[in-house]
């Protein structure tokens, strides 16, 4: 085998996740930080792998796909009216966050996410020179597992959360899976606060 061969990156598929396991002993992942969609849903898919699936917290920054094909790649030919105040802009940026980005976490993750959306806003700075427009989206579902599944492992929620403003066309995306334990105090705690 020659040395061409060697250095060629190897392409996993994604993992399909039937049963939960008991979460690592030791959490490796970590907050994250990406300016690649490829790069992103490749991280998500690592930890997966790893079985870190229910601790994330991901952030990417990247055009979207609709823009880069508009411009064709160059951002030179970005227009000013490519923001979250054109109505066009996020009406596609809406059908590529449903039918691309939050398929394609659930497809790398290897979990059955069924992300409903939990919120929309607008909001301006406080000199209102500039706005941001987000979207949340949530599944608190038992992610397609049976409850004795959970024997193995806690429940975990999901949230993402999806940025544009009205400056640029970027878009900054914060995924997070997040254990439901210690989040939120047991009822005698809230009884005890009350």
């Amino acid at each position: 085998m020659g040395k061409k061969n060697m250095n060629k990156p190897v392409h996993m598929e994604p993992t399909h996740i039937d049963h939960l396991e008991k979460p690592p002993a030791v959490r490796n992942s970590k907050e994250m930080h990406f300016e690649s969609l490829d790069d992103f849903e490749r991280y998500i898919m690592d930890e997966s792998w790893d079985n870190e699936f229910d601790n994330l917290n991901i952030h990417v920054k990247y055009l979207p796909p609709f823009i880069v094909n508009q411009t064709r790649g160059n951002e030179d030919k970005i227009k000013p009216q490519m923001n979250s105040l054109n109505k066009k802009f996020r009406r596609h940026l809406q059908h590529h966050v449903k039918r691309h980005l939050l398929p394609d976490i659930t497809k790398m993750s290897g979990i059955d996410y069924n992300f409903t959306k939990d919120g929309e806003e607008s909001v301006s700075n406080q000199y209102g020179t500039s706005s941001v427009h987000r979207w949340h989206f949530k599944d608190n579902s038992n992610h397609g597992f049976d409850e004795t599944e959970y024997q193995n492992r806690e429940h975990w929620k999901v949230e993402v959360d999806v940025e544009s403003n009205s400056n640029n066309p970027w878009i900054d995306v914060t995924y997070r899976a997040v254990s439901d334990s210690g989040n939120m105090p047991k009822d005698d705690v809230l009884m005890n606060i009350v």
